[in-house]
C-alpha cells in the first residue's frame, strides 16, 4: 500500500496549510478522540549543569487509545547531573482538562498547563510525587514541518502520523525532585506529533534527532514504513541558519544512505554504528550529514520487557520492537551551486526506534 509525505499544491489546499509559512493554529489540537487516535506536545532539554529533561503532554492515554475518548496525562522524567533518573505520570479526567485547538499550543491538565506560540512557551508540572518543573522555552530558530508535517498511510490516505518542530530553544527556569528546587538553563527541543495509528502498526524503523552546530540547527526524522507500506522511506530533514533562525534547506526526498552496522551486545541485533546521509535537491542544492555514535544513553527491549498481552500483540503484528538512544559526533556540509561549501560540526543526540525484525529490503 502507497505511504507518503503530503506536500503537493493539492494536499496544502485540502488541508488548509500555508505552505510558506507555519501559522499559529497549526500548533493548536490537529486531531480528534476517536479510538485510535492521539496527540502528544513534547519538549525535552539538555542543561549546562548536566541536567536532562522531557515531558509529553497528551490528551489521551496511550494505554487507552483503542477505547476513544479524552484521557488526559502528562509525563516527566529528569535525569540529575549525576545520572539518576526521576519520573512521574500525572492521569486526569477530561472534565478537569483544556485542550486549545486554535491559538497555539495552550493546555491545562488539572494541575499542569503548557502554553506557547512557536516562540515562546511556558511549562508547569506540579510536583505531585516529588518531580515537576516550571521551564521557559524562548525560540532560536524558526518552527519546522515537512511539506504539511503528515506523513500519509494507505492507498487513499486513511492513516497519519506527523511531526511539527521547533527544533531550538533556549531553556531557564526550575526543575523539582528529591524536595529541592534546582535552577537550570540550557538548550531544548519541542514538537507536536498527532496520528490516527499506533506507530508500531506503521514504521518498521526510523531515526529521529537533531544536531546544533555553531552555524546550523540539523533536523532529521528518517522514517521507513513497513512491510506493508513496501519499506518506503520517508525523511523529514532541515537545516536551519542559527545566526538568522530560518531554514536554509528542505529535502524534497531525494537521499541516499549509506551505513557501517555494529551487532548490539544485549539485544543482539545489528543497529548503525555510522550513518552517511546525502540529501540532493532537484535544484543542485544538497547537505551531507554524516553520524558516529559515540555512547549508548538507553538500551530498551520492548519486546522482552512487555507484559504477555502486549507481547501476543507485537507477535500478531510480526514485529519485536528495539529502542536506542545515543549520544553522539556529527559533520554537516552544505553545498549550494556557485558557492563555497559551508562545513560544521557538533554533538547530537538520537534516537534509533527498531520496531520491526531485521529485513534486508528495510534497508537499516
Amino acid at each position: 500500500m502507497r505511504a507518503r509525505i503530503m506536500d503537493t499544491d493539492a494536499d496544502f489546499q485540502k488541508l488548509g496549510i500555508n505552505p510558506d509559512k507555519v501559522e499559529l493554529w497549526e500548533e493548536g489540537r490537529r486531531d480528534t478522540s476517536e479510538p485510535g487516535h492521539n496527540e502528544v506536545w513534547y519538549f525535552d532539554a539538555t542543561m549546562e549543569d548536566g541536567t536532562k529533561f522531557m515531558a509529553g503532554f497528551r490528551p489521551i492515554d496511550p494505554a487507552k487509545m483503542a477505547t476513544g475518548g479524552d484521557s488526559p496525562n502528562v509525563n516527566i522524567i529528569v535525569t540529575t547531573p549525576a545520572g539518576e533518573e526521576k519520573g512521574d505520570f500525572h492521569y486526569f479526567t477530561a472534565e478537569e482538562s483544556y485542550t486549545g485547538e486554535k491559538e497555539g499550543c495552550d493546555l491545562k491538565y488539572g494541575t499542569d498547563t503548557a502554553k506557547g506560540d512557536f516562540k515562546n512557551y511556558d511549562i508547569h508540572i506540579e510536583p505531585t510525587n516529588g518531580v515537576g518543573c516550571d521551564l521557559h522555552y524562548e525560540a532560536l530558530v524558526d518552527p519546522f514541518r515537512q511539506g504539511t508535517g503528515i506523513v500519509a498511510f494507505g492507498d487513499h490516505d486513511e492513516y497519519h502520523h506527523t511531526d511539527l518542530s521547533v527544533p531550538k530553544n533556549k531553556v531557564t527556569g526550575t526543575v523539582y525532585y528529591d524536595g529541592k528546587t534546582h535552577e537550570v538553563s540550557g538548550v531544548g527541543y519541542h514538537d507536536h506529533q498527532w496520528m490516527s495509528a499506533n506507530p508500531m502498526a506503521l514504521y518498521h524503523h526510523w531515526l529521529w534527532g537533531r544536531m546544533y552546530t555553531e552555524q546550523y540547527t540539523v533536523y532529521i526524522y528518517d522514517f521507513v514504513a513497513n512491510e506493508k507500506y513496501g519499506f518506503k522511506r520517508l525523511p523529514m530533514f532541515g537545516l536551519l541558519d542559527n545566526k538568522t533562525g530560518e531554514l536554509v534547506f528542505e529535502t524534497d526526498g531525494q537521499m541516499t544512505l549509506d551505513t557501517k552496522l555494529e551487532e548490539q551486545s544485549q539485544l543482539h541485533r545489528d543497529f548503525p554504528k555510522e550513518s552517511h546521509y546525502i540529501f540532493k535537491n532537484e535544484d543542485g542544492r544538497e547537505v551531507e550529514l554524516s553520524i558516529k555514535w559515540e555512547q549508548e544513553i538507553e538500551t530498551r527491549d520492548m519486546y522482552s520487557n512487555a507484559a504477555e498481552p502486549a507481547k501476543k500483540q507485537f507477535d500478531t503484528m510480526n514485529i519485536k520492537p528495539f529502542y536506542m538512544r545515543y549520544y553522539a559526533k556529527g559533520n554537516v556540509v552544505y553545498r549550494q551551486p556557485g558557492k563555497e561549501d559551508q562545513k560544521s560540526s557538533g554533538d547530537m543526540i538520537y534516537e534509533y526506534a527498531y520496531l520491526g525484525k531485521p529485513d534486508s529490503r528495510a534497508n537499516v
